[in-house]
């Protein structure tokens, strides 16, 4: 029962966050004059409520260990960098630069994306969930990656666009899980990961959506095929695969936050 309502605790706080702002917006409008202000608002809606439930369950100073944001920043700026670097060169090969961008929406798409998304669906919604409360890998990936593939709906513009912008990103979020896990509970390897992939079609016009088109597919999947190889690679010299069948619907080996 206890770990129904610390699951309860961290699926309520994890909507607050992701959907708080936009309920509060039906009561009460605000207004910035500053771009930077505004997303800096917009944000604050997603720390505050992480913040207040893992004080809740943690304590307030546990708040970047139970995130895992304590962990080798450099290690994950270094393999993002690696596994990226198809994506960046042919993005700039074949793509444009977008003369239009400016610098706010390039931090807000990469860095800012990167890392608030990572940390509200990796470190806590999926991270907590099966790191602390016992969910296994499958439900608590699959959780996480259905809001977030969901979250991604808008970029459609018709079913065929739609249905793949679900898949790609449900997959996504899911393949980001795995990483997080597999690479000592590293929150940095999915951050970096997902800020330099953001950077790859935000510097440069190559598609609109997270779908993509053929050419940024394909490097897409020479950086997923990257990050697999050097991940199995790790463990198998560690000999140890963090996720595996004891884990996988029931993670048994999590202690009990009460203990």
């Amino acid at each position: 029962m206890k770990k129904f309502y610390q699951s309860l605790i961290i699926i309520l706080f994890f909507f607050i966050a992701a959907y708080g702002k936009r309920l509060f917006q039906e009561l009460v409008i605000i207004n910035f004059d500053s771009p930077l202000l505004e997303l800096l608002y917009s944000y604050a809606w997603w720390v505050v409520p992480i913040i207040i439930a893992i004080g809740i369950l943690f304590g307030f100073k546990s708040v970047l260990k139970e995130l895992c944001l304590d962990k080798n920043f450099f290690t994950g700026l270094v393999f993002g960098i690696i596994a990226v670097s198809p994506m960046l060169i042919s993005s700039a090969i074949i793509g444009k630069i977008d003369n239009e961008l400016d610098w706010l929406t390039l931090i807000k798409k990469t860095l800012f994306a990167g890392f608030m998304e990572e940390v509200l669906f990796r470190g806590f919604l999926f991270g907590i969930l099966f790191r602390k409360v016992g969910w296994g890998f499958i439900p608590a990936s699959f959780l996480g990656a259905i809001i977030f593939g969901l979250s991604h709906l808008y970029q459609g513009s018709n079913l065929y666009e739609t249905l793949g912008i679900f898949t790609i990103t449900f997959i996504g979020s899911a393949w980001f899980a795995w990483l997080f896990i597999e690479w000592k509970e590293n929150l940095w390897v999915p951050i970096f990961l997902h800020a330099l992939m953001n950077l790859s079609w935000t510097v440069f016009n190559v598609s609109d959506n997270s779908l993509g088109d053929t050419y940024l597919n394909i490097f897409r999947l020479v950086t997923i095929v990257i990050t697999i190889v050097a991940t199995i690679y790790y463990n198998i010299r560690i000999d140890r695969f963090r996720i595996n069948g004891k884990n996988m619907f029931i993670n048994k080996s999590t202690i009990s936050i009460s203990e």
